[in-house]
């Protein structure tokens, strides 16, 4: 009776809801379930915020994350969202397969914004992921990944005494960055820190 309660509620929300915001809720594993129960078949949600969804629990030790949502699996479902925020989450931790977010940001066919800072998505493994999935998609027009380390791997500038004008040195993850934003055709904003001065 619970369950069909519930799923008359999400049912009821269908028609109306535009935006949500679930943000600072450690949704863990049965709440993303829910979430994706909610997204699936709705057109009609387009805004959804989820800011510290993977908060530490009240004894604030490393191993209590919650476990983290499938970025995956919820966009699967989310068909209908151009905006999605997922700042301040732990990407790595996550236990999935980086591949799950190349896969979910070049499939989503209607997402026009994505928020990932602070995602801890610099590393480069995760870094060629999202590269390779925006270089895939055909709809994100905005994407901050501010605060994510992004150049933290560049390797040493050359020794003083090189002859010639120095190349710029960028990191592995920044020059997969720069390949994706030439391969989207559809991308206007891009979000990253500014660079402090040398």
């Amino acid at each position: 009776a619970e369950a069909e309660a519930e799923a008359e509620a999400e049912a009821s929300l269908r028609p109306r809801l535009r935006a949500l915001d679930l943000s600072c809720n450690p949704l863990g594993e049965s709440g993303v379930a829910s979430l994706r129960r909610g997204l699936r078949g709705n057109e009609t949600l387009t805004h959804l915020g989820l800011r510290y969804v993977n908060l530490p629990r009240a004894d604030n030790s490393d191993s209590s994350l919650e476990p983290p949502f499938s970025l995956a699996r919820l966009l699967e479902e989310a068909t209908g969202l151009t905006s999605l925020d997922l700042a301040f989450n732990i990407a790595q931790g996550s236990g999935h397969a980086v591949e799950d977010l190349q896969r979910a940001l070049g499939s989503a066919t209607r997402l026009r914004t994505l928020s990932l800072a602070r995602c801890c998505v610099g590393g480069w493994r995760r870094a060629r992921a999202v590269a390779r999935g925006l270089a895939a998609s055909t709809s994100i027009t905005a994407i901050d990944l501010s605060h994510n380390g992004l150049g933290a791997a560049a390797p040493p500038p050359p020794p003083a005494g090189q002859q010639g004008s120095p190349r710029p040195f960028i990191s592995m993850a920044v020059e997969a960055l720069c390949r994706a934003v030439r391969a989207n055709g559809a991308l206007r904003v891009l979000r990253l820190p500014p660079h402090p001065p040398r």
